[in-house]
Formats: structure tokens, sequence, C-alpha cells
């Protein structure tokens, strides 16, 4: 059966395959979320999904950065689900370049807490976990039934409350992210930011999840998944997918921050979003299917990267 299986897989998968490789790079910090497993899943859904060659560079001391020795120009695609504060001044500056002259990016949940420090990198992603000073705050409001803006130094702070399934729904239902995926789905459960702040410039908010107090939350619709353009390059970013190093599930007192496991990372909601935002980033276009295995609003679906079937 096994061997079946597998001669189907590589069958239904070949027109995909056919495509012109896109060469990512996974670029990551070392942190106490688990960047290990994170990347590992990035790799498994990005060779399922389409053609990728993929190189990855991970910085767990500060000394890394030295032995960098990579140019962004030889990628259509970098990833990170978190960037290191000292990433060295010329390296910045060619980062901005390539996202400016048309490299893309995706960036995924603590991803958004990278470079509190650097402006710029707040303009790349749109919106992330910073202070009040950074810039808006954006949330649907379900009475108007439109996005609202809070201004810088006003509205909710940054955080997240308890971890908890939670439905999401999808506000951009034409955009070739989310075109074709259910209007509501139920992510697996996992960390809800609120509160983020940042520029917003040339933002399409693709998603938002309802932050209930209840759970700790803000009381509002947050984004969870949005683009941004910066010159000519597209960028995703989804504040889905929390998994965290086993020694720090008590750094916070009174909380268990590996209480999910590897529900959120496992999601297929998740999965989705990652690789069509992904495959949307590096070529403008989303060709990937929506998985048999996609969650429904009442239901979460957590399913290994290995075992999701694409060919539905």
């Amino acid at each position: 059966m096994k061997k079946t299986i597998v001669i189907v897989l590589l069958t239904f998968s070949l027109p995909l395959f056919s495509q012109e490789k896109i060469n990512v790079q996974f670029l990551q910090n070392e942190y106490a979320h688990d960047v290990d497993i994170k990347t590992k899943v990035f790799e498994e859904v990005l060779y399922k999904t389409g053609n990728y060659s993929i190189d990855k560079f991970f910085v767990r001391e500060k000394e890394d950065w030295e032995k960098f020795n990579y140019n962004f120009e030889d990628y259509q695609l970098i990833i990170s689900s978190r960037l290191g504060g000292d990433m060295p001044e010329k390296l910045r500056n060619e980062f901005v370049d390539y996202i400016a002259k048309g490299g893309s990016l995706v960036i995924t949940h603590q991803g958004v807490s990278s470079f509190y420090d650097w402006p710029k990198f707040h303009e790349i992603i749109g919106l992330g976990w910073y202070e009040s000073d950074a810039g808006e705050h954006i949330f649907w409001n379900e009475k108007t039934e439109n996005f609202v803006r809070t201004p810088i130094f006003h509205g909710v702070g940054v955080g997240h409350g308890k971890q908890h399934e939670f439905i999401v729904t999808m506000r951009d239902t034409e955009h070739p992210i989310s075109k074709g995926i259910p209007v509501k789905w139920m992510q697996s459960k996992d960390e809800l930011y609120h509160g983020l702040r940042g520029p917003a410039q040339n933002i399409t908010v693709i998603a938002t999840a309802y932050s209930d107090k209840n759970t700790w939350g803000s009381g509002d619709h947050e984004p969870i998944a949005w683009t941004t353009n910066f010159g000519k390059g597209r960028v995703f970013v989804t504040v889905l997918g929390h998994v965290m190093k086993e020694e720090f599930k008590n750094a916070i007192k009174g909380i268990n921050s590996c209480e999910n496991k590897n529900e959120a990372i496992y999601s297929v909601g998740f999965q989705t979003l990652f690789a069509r935002g992904a495959e949307w980033a590096a070529t403008g276009k989303v060709t990937t299917r929506i998985p048999h295995d996609f969650p429904s609003e009442k239901e979460s679906s957590t399913v290994e990267p290995s075992k999701v079937n694409w060919n539905n």
C-alpha cells in the first residue's frame, strides 16, 4: 500500500514540478520558539507543493552573521519565522535593496517581532509585535464591515491571550492566496496575536480572527494574514504557527507555552496559507490546491506535513 501511494503522489505532482525551479533561502534566528521544527515543516510543505530549491542559514549565536556568504539576489524568495537584531548594517541594506528591487519574503508567527530597532523592516512587513509608537493598529469592525486604523499611541497594546482554537475569516476572498479557501475555518490550538503595530503601507489584510476577551484577547477581529508591497517586492505574512521549545514551556510564569505542542504548525489551514503565500510571493500567482484535509468552520485539522493530501 505504501508503495502505491508514493507512485500516485508522483504521478499527480508531475505537472507542478515541471515548472521552473524556485530558489528559496530559509533565514532563521535561534530563539525560544522551535525554529528547527518550523523549518522542517516549511521544507516539507514546499517540496510537496512546488518545484523549490532550498538553502538554509541559521543564526544561533551573534557571531554567526559573520559566516553569512550568500547573495540575496540569487533567491526568488526568503522565508523566516524570526530574524535577529544583530544582523550587520551592510546586510540590512542589502536585504532592503533586494526586496525593493523585486525580491520576495514570507514571515510567519514570531517573525513579526524581528528587529525592534529597524523601522525599514517594519515598513516591509507592514505590521509587527512592536510598541505603540511603531505605527497604526488595524482591526476589522464587524458592525461597519470595514477595517479601522487606530492611530499611533492609541488602542490596545500588543500581546496574545491563552492558546486556543479559533475561527479564521477570509476577508479578501479574491486574492490569489485566498481564492477558493473556505471563508471561515477553524485554526488548531495556537496563539492569537492582537494589537500589532506598524506603518501598514500598501497592505492587504487577507484574513482575521476574533480575539475574544474571554481568552484574554483584545475584543477585536485581528489581522492574522496579510500581504504588502515594498518597492517591486512582494511580502506575505501570517502570525499563525506557534511552536515552543520544551525547555521554555514555563518561561512565562503560570503559562505553559508548549501546551499546543505541534498543533498550530501542523494545522492544515496554516500549511495551506503558508504554501500559497510562498508561491504568490515568489511568482505572483498561485497554483497550489486546497488540500483534502482542510479544516471546516466547526472542526480544526491537524496533520503532519508528510501526510497532508495536496492532490484533492
